[in-house]
């Protein structure tokens, strides 16, 4: 019951300082993106420079994505996007406490919102590479249907995920900075152990194991069903209760780690 509360408390917190966490956003945004020649064009290039030359290296080079049955771009992008999401999600917020010290610091202010900060600023770009993903799937032949309501869910998945990653990993990157390095790594890790550029559906026995219990395999999968199989994230039950399973336990365990070691984060920041 109390965990009920704190979740009450917590989205009370963020509505009574919208307009704050608005002009923090605003602020992170600006200063990633419009403080150089190209501005928030930076943030489009970089992601489709790394989709376009693995498109290049697997269709064209390995021909590897021959055997799907439709054309690899788009299936590769409906995946990679997403991705980007959680790659730079949990990047960005596990060093928010870092960034964001001088609020810690001068003011009282509510520090559970800070990685929010963050997740809300990358969320912003994916939003307009949603619109890069429909267009491209459009100029491939995969029309808007019934499923792509289901989007908001996906993005729903993730935010929370990524709120609960956020949290443990920025609250421990205050005490030991090389959680940033480690967040790189296993990045490149589960870029690779994540079916994005190659097809899962073959797999059978531990290896589809392994891949079922990677909770990012979840949200990359289901933008691929929505735009690419059209089938609904209900039609995976298991699936969908091991992943929010894994989503509150995050969730729950980052934000115990959080308020437990915030009396702290001035003394050392």
């Amino acid at each position: 019951m109390s965990y009920l509360k704190n979740f009450y408390y917590f989205n009370k917190v963020i509505y009574q300082q919208r307009y704050i966490i608005r002009k923090l956003v605003a602020r992170d945004f600006q200063k990633k993106y419009l403080s150089t020649y190209l501005g928030m064009v930076w943030a489009f290039i970089n992601p489709l420079v790394y989709i376009l030359t693995i498109w290049f290296v697997v269709s064209i080079g390995l021909r590897s994505g021959e055997g799907l049955g439709y054309a690899f771009l788009p299936w590769l992008v409906s995946a990679m996007i997403p991705w980007f999401f959680i790659r730079d999600g949990l990047s960005n917020a596990a060093g928010s406490l870092v960034d964001y010290s001088f609020l810690i610091k001068k003011m009282y202010f509510r520090v559970g919102i800070i990685p929010l900060i963050k997740l809300f600023t990358v969320l912003i770009i994916h939003l307009f590479m949603l619109v890069v993903l429909i267009i491209i799937v459009v100029l491939y032949g995969f029309y808007p249907t019934i499923y792509w309501i289901q989007i908001p869910y996906y993005l729903l998945c993730a935010l929370v995920l990524l709120i609960g990653m956020g949290w443990l990993t920025s609250a421990l990157m205050v005490f030991v900075r090389d959680i940033k390095q480690s967040i790189e790594v296993f990045n490149t890790l589960f870029f690779w152990l994540t079916p994005i550029i190659w097809p899962h559906e073959g797999l059978t026995g531990p290896k589809r194991l392994l891949v079922d219990l990677n909770p990012f395999f979840y949200i990359t999968n289901g933008y691929r069903e929505t735009f690419i199989h059209g089938k609904w994230f209900f039609e995976q039950v298991n699936l969908t209760i091991y992943f929010w399973c894994v989503a509150i336990f995050f969730f729950v365990v980052g934000a115990i780690v959080f308020q437990k070691l915030k009396p702290h984060y001035a003394d050392v920041l």
